[in-house]
């Protein structure tokens, strides 16, 4: 699955739903909010995304596996038990192979941290936990995991695919 591919998508269905909901509003169709209010619509969705597409171009500018960890910021009073579970695993892929893959972690509630929405679009929401981890490699998500703590041994199975 192509990481650039499933944001382009999750961002046309937004611009798509975001228009429908905007005709159905005034009372219009939907040709008829683009000529209306086209720029607007356009404006938004690029502000929007602006922290998707730049995480995403970071992730995909990588040329070794990326391990991608979207938690719940830890200054937060509720606290995610499988959150910082799941970070000494990560700890242990780190230590494991050093500067031959990069990790990206991201707070679920930064701009950037949308990209959990994107990565599970159409999931259902009792599916929809943090962590969420994955595992991407030149722009190619080979695996994701969400709401549990992936044992490192897992993790690495995965990487050492990566390089393959």
């Amino acid at each position: 699955m192509d990481l650039q591919k499933i944001l382009n998508e999750h961002r046309q269905s937004f611009k798509t739903r975001l228009v429908e909901s905007l005709a159905a509003k005034h009372s219009i169709s939907s040709d008829e909010v683009m000529e209306q209010l086209g720029d607007s619509v356009d404006n938004m969705v690029g502000s929007r995304y602006a922290p998707l597409e730049q995480v995403v171009e970071a992730i995909c500018a990588v040329p070794k596996p990326v391990l991608l960890n979207i938690m719940r910021d830890r200054q937060r009073e509720d606290t995610c038990k499988i959150c910082l579970a799941n970070e000494a695993n990560i700890r242990v892929v780190d230590e494991k192979y050093g500067d031959s893959i990069s990790i990206f972690e991201i707070s679920e509630d930064s701009p950037a941290g949308a990209l959990y929405q994107v990565l599970f679009q159409g999931a259902p929401d009792e599916d929809k936990k943090v962590p969420l981890t994955a595992i991407i490699h030149n722009c190619d998500v080979k695996r994701v995991w969400a709401g549990k703590s992936v044992d490192s041994s897992v993790y690495a199975s995965r990487i050492k695919k990566a390089f393959t």
